[in-house]
């Protein structure tokens, strides 16, 4: 079943997950991070560690919700010890009325089944019948061996787990009718009662959810009234803190037991170091040892579905032990007669594992060509190069997962950009100081980067758009700028980056095409003038032609008229 949500969004694939998770059953491929389910031991560190919120608990409690609101079965709550850090020890009656408020018949503590546990731990110890053994209450120890560490499964205690040991007592006690819940801070738990066999425990909701249940119903703890438990606490209710499953059981054994002689008492907490342990282990360099394991640090009290996010081992476990020092009311309840016994198998996921020469073609693509290459920063959330390589054979990642080779490339990318690069760029931070040049600017500006770098940029260019950028937190858009002193003119624009508090300015050199269009305009003024004075003589010409036709035709008129005249006048005299 899916458990966990990956909400894509919110993801913003910086790997912390991957780098937390022990087992590495995340996938990141073509930007999408998943969870994969058969390889996933539920241990809860991904959604705890994840600084973005993109990962949840995907669980759904509506159906509990309506058979405790409206079945007629009785309704058994069962609570892991380790509520005390969860709701405080002042509100263990409150939350007992609570829960009775919301429907249940019954309120009972997990610790009597610890017991029961124990005693059992402690007998097979005295067995001396098994070379090492691996304590189950933590399903997500269970599930690590189960799949990662499959020849393992043998040292797991073949004994039911706290929570399945007072299943079977309350389904004895209230009946195979009854409706048992189990509430506590683990992911895990959800898993180990949908997989058992014996199915002594219907439901398991966590302490995030019931805090929310109550939240929905309008109850709150502080002003509700006290009820009862089914049972008095065990002294067993130590299991939830780190160590305390040692404690608990040398307790129960006799001080002069061979079995202080015989065994190692161990006690390991959090997945990665739990992870090594195993490693050892499945190496045969441990033998004889009793070994307490959780998969969270500080161990149960710090599960994570507990109320708070913080990571409060210290105090939460001296909050638990002033608590239970301070019960008067502790006994053992007896649960003789139940069936402890449980039987754990190997469940290994299957994997492809690719050859060396596979897993040196891939290396070689990242160039990791020989194995000093192999620098196993962990950036990428893997152990190792080669653990990453084998990934990207499985599927699981990508390529550019590689953060130092994928910053190699960027840097390389980006000195070649700005060695090649026509413009002038310069970077320069708020105090207008030079933080950066590329090759251009140096040249332009005759000086080295060593010479310019840390200087104020006024000692170079006119530094208004500069200030205006960096002042005002803005870019300045592209305008065209004279540089008189350095004989230039340039098409400038700011960017002003706020994150680095950086104004990158981008200075392309348009001087020529400038001198050119000014040229152009010359040569257009000229040439008009020309015009303009062709034009006028022509005016000047045309008015003096103008002028003698018409003095020329006056002549000829008058000619003509006397000629006329003396035509006519002639010819009157001969009448």
């Amino acid at each position: 079943m899916k458990y966990i949500n990956v909400a894509e969004a919110n993801c913003k694939n910086c790997y912390r997950c991957l780098k937390v998770c022990p087992v590495k059953s995340i996938k990141f491929m073509n930007n999408k991070v998943e969870v994969i389910q058969n390889e996933c031991i539920l241990c809860g560190r991904c959604i705890r560690n994840c600084p973005q919120h993109a990962k949840s608990l995907v669980h759904d409690i509506s159906g509990i919700k309506q058979i405790v609101k409206n079945s007629a079965r009785k309704k058994i709550a069962a609570l892991a010890p380790s509520y005390i850090t969860s709701f405080g020890a002042e509100n263990r009656h409150k939350l007992a009325g609570a829960l009775q408020r919301l429907g249940f018949y019954a309120v009972e503590e997990t610790s009597v089944g610890a017991h029961a546990v124990t005693k059992e731990y402690a007998r097979i110890l005295a067995s001396d019948t098994m070379d090492n053994m691996i304590t189950t209450c933590c399903p997500s120890i269970v599930f690590l061996v189960q799949k990662h560490f499959p020849t393992l499964t043998q040292y797991l205690a073949p004994v039911l787990s706290p929570m399945e040991a007072h299943g079977a007592f309350l389904r004895k006690k209230y009946g195979g009718d009854a409706f048992i819940v189990f509430f506590a801070p683990c992911i895990s738990k959800i898993e180990e009662a949908r997989l058992s066999e014996k199915r002594y425990i219907d439901a398991v909701v966590t302490f995030k959810q019931l805090a929310a249940w109550f939240g929905e119903e309008g109850v709150n703890l502080a002003e509700t009234q006290e009820g009862y438990f089914g049972n008095d606490p065990s002294s067993s209710a130590i299991y939830p803190i780190f160590e305390g499953i040692v404690k608990d059981v040398k307790a129960n054994l006799p001080e002069d037991s061979d079995v202080f002689r015989q065994y190692t008492f161990l006690s390991k907490q959090g997945a990665k170091d739990v992870f090594e342990l195993f490693t050892e282990m499945s190496e045969g360099r441990l033998h004889h040892c009793f070994i307490e394991t959780s998969a969270c640090y500080g161990s149960c009290i710090n599960g994570p579905e507990k109320l708070d996010d913080g990571y409060y081992p210290v105090s939460n476990g001296m909050n638990m032990m002033r608590y239970l020092r301070a019960e008067k009311n502790i006994r053992e309840t007896d649960l003789s007669g139940i069936d402890l016994r449980r039987d754990i198998r190997p469940a290994p996921p299957k994997r492809d594992i690719p050859d060396e020469e596979t897993i040196r073609a891939i290396l070689a693509q990242i160039g990791k060509t020989k194995p000093e290459h192999e620098i196993n920063c962990g950036s990428c959330g893997y152990r190792t190069c080669r653990d990453k390589a084998i990934a990207v054979y499985q599927g699981k990642a990508e390529l550019h997962m590689c953060l130092p080779y994928m910053s190699q490339i960027s840097e390389t990318l980006a000195n070649v950009t700005l060695s090649v690069s026509p413009d002038y760029i310069i970077a320069v931070d708020r105090d207008l100081r030079v933080k950066e040049c590329n090759l251009a600017a140096q040249h332009l500006l005759k000086v080295t980067r060593s010479e310019i770098t840390g200087r104020r940029i006024e000692d170079f260019l006119d530094p208004v758009d500069f200030a205006v950028a960096v002042g005002e937190e803005r870019s300045i858009p592209l305008h065209k700028v004279c540089y008189d002193d350095r004989g230039i003119i340039v098409n400038q624009t700011v960017i002003f980056i706020p994150e680095q508090g950086l104004a990158i300015a981008f200075l392309h050199d348009i001087t020529e095409q400038e001198q050119k269009a000014d040229a152009l305009n010359k040569l257009k003024m000229e040439t008009m003038e020309m015009a303009q004075n062709v034009i006028d003589k022509q005016m000047t010409v045309a008015q003096e032609i103008a002028s003698l036709l018409g003095e020329t035709t006056a002549e000829t008129k008058v000619t003509l008229t006397k000629l006329k005249d003396l035509i006519v006048y002639d010819g009157n005299d001969n009448d």
